[in-house]
C-alpha cells in the first residue's frame, strides 16, 4: 500500500504539467453544492478523479459560468491520455503491487524500487523536454516571420478574453463571499453591479444568496432570488434550494407562501421530498392551523412519501399551539400505529397541549408514559405541567412537581422558578416566594430581573412598600440590573396606599438612579392621585407629561385624570379633560374605554357615556356587560329610570348576556323612583330569563316596598328570598324595619328587630335608628328611649338624629326631665344637637314653668354655636320678665318654680327636677 501511495504521488507529479494552464476555481462549500445540479458531462470516473486531484472541481461548476470550460479541459487532458509513458507507468506500478502481495519485500527494498522507477522517469522527462525545446526553437525561427504579423491581434483578443473571465469570476466570488458572511446589503450591491455589466450570477451564487436570506429570516428576499433563478432559465434549482425558501416562509409564519412554493415545485421540475412537506407542515404548526397541517400530512402519504418523526412532531406542535389536546393524543397514537417511534419532542408537544387547556392531570399521565417507554422527561416536560398548575394558583401542587422533578435527577432552571414565583404572585404568597428565592440561591441560580420584579409586585399588590423596596435593594446587591419596570412596580405599592407624597418622592429617586420615567410611570402616579381623590395633583402630573418632549400621554393618562376628577366630585373638570383627550386625537383602547366609562358613571354623565359606547361600536371594540352596567348605573344615579330600562332592554334584544347586576341596577332605579309595580315586573322578567336574583336584588325590591309604605309586600319578598336559599342580611332586615316604620307599625318593626337578633345577625346603627324612628312615629317615645339605651349598651354610637328624635318626642309627651337627661347625655358624648332640639326643649321647659332651665339651655345652645331662634330667646325673656314682675306683690304675673341652688340642670340630667 505504501508503494502504491508513493507511486500515485509520482504519477500526480507527472500529470501536473498538463494542468498548469487550466484556471482554478474557488472551492465550493457544502451548502452551495447542495443548491446546484452537478454537470452531467463528467461520467468518466478516472477523469473525475484526476480533475478533483487537480483542484479543478468542474463537477460543481454551474453551466452559466463554465462557457465551454469542460470541453477545454477535456482537450487539455486528451494528449496526456494518449501518452505511452502514462500507460507504461501504470503497468509498472501494477507489477510492483502484484509483487508486493506475492513476496515479502522489506522497507529498504521498497525504497530502492521507488528510486528505480523515478530515476529513469525524471531523467527521461528532462531529456525529452530539452529535445522538444530544441525542436520548438527551430520551428519558431521558421515561423517567426509569419507569426509577427499576427502577434498584435492575438494578444489583444487573449487579453480581452482574460479580463472578461477574471471580472466575471471575481464578482461571482465576491457575491458568494458576501452571501456566506450574511452581508445582504453587499450581496445586493454586487448583484446590481453584475446586472449593470451584463453579467449573470452563477447557480451556486443564487443558492448561497437564497440561503443567506433564509438564515437572516428574510423570507421575501429568499423568494425573490429563487424567483429570479427560475425566470433566468440557468437550470432548475434543486429540492434543497426550494426547501430553504419554504422553511424561511414557515419561520416568519407565512403559511400561504410556504404552501404556494410546495405546490409550485413540480412546475419548476423539482420533485418534493419529505423535507419539503415537513417544512410546510411546520409552517401550519407555527400558525396553529391543525387542519392544514393534517391535510399536508395526508397529501405527503398520498405522494408515497412516508412521514417521519419530524412530520408527526410538527403536526403535534400545531395541536399544542391550538390547545387541541384530543387531536394531539390522536396523532401520537396514530404515529405509533404507523411504526414511527415518538421521541421526547413528540411527547412534550402532547404534554404542552394538555397543559395549555388546564388538564395538568392528563399532562402528568403522559410524563408517566414517557418513562414507561424508556424516555427521560426533560425540564420542558415538567415545566409544562408546572405552568398549567401555576395558572390555577395551586402552590402546593407546583411544589410537589418540583420535588418530583428533582427526584428524577432533573435540575430546575430559571424558567421553572419563574413559574413557581408566578404562582405566588397570583396568590400573594410572599412567604413561599421568599423560600423559593432562597432555594434558587442554594442551587447557584441567579434570579433574573423578572424574578425580582415578581417579588416586588407581590409586595406592591398588598401595599407593602417596605418589602417592595427591600427586594429592589436585594436586586442591586446581587448585581441584577433594575429597569423601569422595577421602579414602576414599586410605584404600585404607593398607589395601593393612595400615598401621593410617597409616589412623587419615588419618581425623584428613580431619576437619581439614572432611569428616566416613562408613560407607565406617570400613569402610576396619576392613578395614585385618583385613589387619593386628589384631582389637582393628578392634573399637575398630566400637564408635566404633556410638557415632556420625549413622552406622549396615552389614553390611560387622560382616563386616570378624568377618574381622579370624578372621584373628587369635579364633574366639570372631568369633562374638560375628556374634551382635551379627544382634541389630542387619541384613539380609545379597550381597557381605557372601560376606565373612562367607569369614571363618567360616577358623575352620572349619561350623554357622554352613550357617545363613547357608540364610538366603540364604530371602531369594532367589544363592549362588555360591565360597560353597559356602568351606563345603566349612571342612569339610575341620575334618576333616569326610563333610560336605564331602555339600555337593559337593548342588552336583552341583542343577546348581550344580561347578568344579575344589570337587572338589579334597573330594579334599584325603579325602587328609587318609588315605582313598586315596575320593580316587581323586572324581577319577574329576571327570573323568567333564567337569571338568579341575589341579595342585592331582593334588598332593592324590599326597599321599594319600604318607600311605598307597604310592609306586607316587604315581608312577602323577604319570605321569597329565604325560600330561594338566600340568607337575608342586616340590609334586608333594615329595609323591612323601615317599611314597618314608615307605616307607623312599631310593633312589627320591633318583631323584625328581635328576629334579626335571633338569627345571629348583629344590628347596626341604621337598625336601631330606624326602629327608634318607628317607635316615635307610633307615639311611643319611652320605647324609643329604651332602644336608644340598648343601642348605647351594645357599643353602637347613636348619632344626632337618634338623640334629637328621642328628646323632642319626650318633650311632646311632656316628660321634660327625661328629655333634659338625654340631651345632656348627647352633649357629654360629644354629639352635636341641632337648633330644633334645643328650641323644642326650651319651649317645653317654658310650658312647664321652668324658666331657669329654659335660660340654661338657651345659654348652652349659644355656647355650642347653635343658638336658638330669636323666637325662643324672646319667649325666655318674656317669661323671665313676667316672673320678675309677678314677684312684686301678686300683680297677676305667673311665677314659675325656682331652680334649687347646687342642683341646676346637672341635677336634672341625673333625675332631679330643678326648682
Amino acid at each position: 500500500c505504501k508503494l502504491y501511495a508513493n507511486f500515485g504521488s509520482a504519477c500526480l507529479g507527472q500529470l501536473q504539467p498538463y494542468f498548469h494552464k487550466v484556471p482554478s476555481l474557488p472551492p465550493q462549500d457544502a451548502e452551495s453544492q447542495s443548491c446546484v445540479e452537478p454537470i452531467q458531462s463528467h461520467r468518466n470516473p478516472s477523469l473525475q478523479y484526476l480533475l478533483e486531484q487537480g483542484n479543478l472541481q468542474a463537477s460543481t461548476m454551474p453551466r452559466s459560468s463554465c462557457h465551454g470550460g469542460v470541453m477545454q479541459r477535456l482537450l487539455v487532458v486528451a494528449p496526456f491520455l494518449c501518452d505511452v509513458k502514462f500507460f507504461a507507468l501504470i503497468a509498472l506500478g501494477l507489477s510492483f503491487i502484484v509483487a508486493d502481495f506475492c513476496f515479502e519485500v522489506s522497507a529498504a527494498a521498497e525504497e530502492v524500487a521507488v528510486l528505480a522507477i523515478f530515476l529513469p522517469v525524471v531523467v527521461g522527462s528532462s531529456w525529452h523536454s530539452k529535445s522538444k525545446a530544441a525542436k520548438a526553437a527551430c520551428s519558431e525561427a521558421k515561423a517567426s516571420k509569419h507569426q509577427s504579423s499576427m502577434d498584435h491581434s492575438t494578444t489583444t483578443v487573449e487579453t480581452a478574453v482574460q479580463e472578461a473571465e477574471d471580472g466575471e469570476e471575481g464578482q461571482c466570488s465576491q457575491l458568494h463571499i458576501a452571501a456566506k458572511a450574511g452581508d445582504l446589503q453587499a450581496v445586493e450591491d454586487i448583484a446590481h453591479q453584475m446586472r449593470a455589466s451584463g453579467l449573470i450570477p452563477s447557480v451556486v451564487c443564487f443558492g448561497a444568496v437564497i440561503n443567506a436570506y433564509a438564515k437572516a429570516g428574510e423570507a421575501a428576499g429568499a423568494e425573490r432570488w429563487l424567483e429570479e433563478l427560475a425566470q433566468l432559465g440557468l437550470g432548475k434549482p434543486n429540492t434543497i434550494c426550494v426547501n430553504i425558501v419554504i422553511s424561511a416562509c414557515a419561520k416568519v409564519g407565512d403559511r400561504e407562501r410556504a404552501e404556494a412554493w410546495l405546490s409550485r415545485m413540480p412546475s419548476l421540475g423539482v420533485t418534493p421530498d419529505a423535507m419539503s412537506f415537513n417544512a410546510v407542515i411546520d409552517a401550519c404548526a407555527r400558525a396553529g392551523d391543525i387542519g392544514r397541517a393534517e391535510v399536508w400530512l395526508q397529501r405527503m402519504q398520498s405522494d408515497n412519501l412516508a412521514p417521519n418523526v419530524i412530520s408527526y412532531s410538527s403536526v403535534l406542535h400545531a395541536c399544542a399551539k391550538a390547545g387541541s389536546m384530543d387531536r394531539a393524543e390522536y396523532w401520537l397514537q396514530h404515529m405509533e400505529n404507523q411504526g414511527v417511534e415518538p421521541n421526547v419532542i413528540c411527547y412534550n408537544a402532547v404534554i404542552h397541549a394538555c397543559a395549555g387547556v388546564g388538564h395538568s392531570r392528563r399532562a402528568a399521565d403522559w410524563i408517566d408514559k414517557m418513562v414507561e417507554r424508556g424516555l427521560e422527561p426533560t425540564v420542558n416536560s415538567y415545566s409544562a405541567v408546572m405552568d398549567a398548575i401555576a395558572k390555577t394558583g395551586d402552590a402546593e401542587a407546583a411544589e410537589c412537581w418540583l420535588e418530583r422533578m428533582e427526584a428524577f435527577g432533573i435540575e430546575p432552571d430559571g424558567v421553572v422558578f419563574n413559574m413557581l414565583l408566578g404562582v405566588c404572585n397570583r396568590s400573594g404568597d410572599a412567604v413561599r416566594a421568599r423560600r423559593w428565592i432562597k432555594l434558587m440561591h442554594q442551587k447557584s441560580i441567579t434570579p433574573s430581573a423578572i424574578c425580582y420584579n415578581v417579588l416586588i409586585n407581590i409586595s406592591a399588590r398588598s401595599g407593602n412598600v417596605q418589602d417592595a423596596l427591600h427586594w429592589l435593594g436585594e436586586m442591586k446587591r446581587m448585581g441584577v440590573q433594575s429597569d423601569c419596570v422595577s421602579f414602576n412596580t414599586v410605584l404600585k405599592a404607593f398607589a395601593r396606599n393612595a400615598d401621593v407624597a410617597g409616589a412623587e418622592k419615588w419618581i425623584r429617586e428613580m431619576k437619581r438612579a439614572g432611569i428616566e420615567p416613562d408613560v407607565v410611570t406617570y400613569n402610576a402616579v396619576i392613578s395614585t392621585c385618583a385613589r387619593a381623590k386628589d384631582a389637582e395633583r393628578a392634573e399637575h402630573w398630566l400637564r408635566e407629561l404633556l410638557a415632556s418632549a420625549a413622552l406622549t400621554p396615552d389614553c390611560v393618562s387622560y382616563c386616570m385624570t378624568i377618574d381622579a376628577c370624578a372621584r373628587a366630585g369635579q364633574a366639570g373638570r372631568a369633562v374638560q379633560w375628556l374634551h382635551k383627550m379627544e382634541a389630542a386625537g387619541l384613539q380609545l383602547s379597550q381597557s381605557s374605554s372601560g376606565t373612562l366609562l367607569h369614571a363618567l358613571s360616577k358623575i352620572g354623565d349619561v350623554p357622554q357615556m352613550e357617545r363613547i359606547l357608540e364610538r366603540m361600536r364604530a371602531i369594532g371594540f367589544e363592549i362588555s356587560v360591565t360597560m353597559y352596567n356602568s351606563l345603566i348605573s349612571a342612569c339610575a344615579r341620575k334618576g333616569r329610570t326610563t333610560r336605564a330600562e331602555h339600555w337593559l332592554q337593548y342588552m336583552i334584544d341583542n343577546g348581550l348576556g344580561v347578568d344579575v347586576v344589570s337587572y338589579s341596577t334597573v330594579i334599584h332605579a325603579c325602587a328609587k323612583s318609588n315605582e313598586l309595580e315596575r320593580v316587581e315586573q323586572w324581577l319577574d322578567r329576571m327570573q323568567a330569563g333564567g337569571v338568579q336574583a341575589n341579595a342585592v336584588t331582593y334588598n332593592s325590591v324590599i326597599n321599594a316596598c319600604a318607600r311605598a309604605n307597604n310592609p306586607n309586600s316587604a315581608e312577602l319578598w323577604l319570605e321569597k328570598m329565604v325560600k330561594a336559599g338566600i340568607e337575608p342580611g342586616v340590609l334586608t332586615y333594615n329595609s323591612v324595619i323601615n317599611a314597618c316604620a314608615k307605616a307607623g307599625d312599631a310593633h312589627r318593626a320591633d318583631h323584625w328587630m328581635r328576629t334579626m337578633c335571633r338569627k345571629g345577625i348583629t344590628p347596626d346603627d341604621i337598625s336601631y335608628s330606624t326602629l327608634i324612628h318607628a317607635c316615635i312615629r307610633a307615639n311611643s317615645p319611652h320605647r324609643a328611649a329604651e332602644w336608644l339605651s340598648e343601642m348605647v349598651a351594645v357599643g353602637e354610637k347613636p348619632g344626632s338624629f337618634c338623640y334629637s328624635s328621642v328628646v323632642q318626642a319626650l318633650v311632646r309627651r311632656g316628660d321634660i326631665a327625661a328629655a333634659q337627661r338625654w340631651l345632656q347625655k348627647a352633649l357629654d358624648e360629644g354629639v352635636e344637637a341641632n337648633k330644633g332640639c334645643f328650641g323644642t326643649l326650651i319651649h317645653g321647659c317654658l310650658r312647664s314653668g321652668d324658666v331657669d332651665a329654659a335660660e340654661h339651655w338657651l345659654r348652652e345652645a349659644a355656647r355650642l354655636g347653635t343658638p336658638a331662634s330669636s323666637s325662643c330667646a324672646a319667649a325666655v325673656a318674656s317669661a323671665r320678665a313676667e316672673l320678675v314682675g309677678g314677684g312684686g306683690g301678686g300683680g297677676g304675673g305667673r311665677r314659675g318654680p325656682r331652680v334649687a341652688v347646687g342642683v341646676g340642670v346637672r341635677g336634672a340630667a341625673q333625675g332631679q327636677r330643678p326648682g
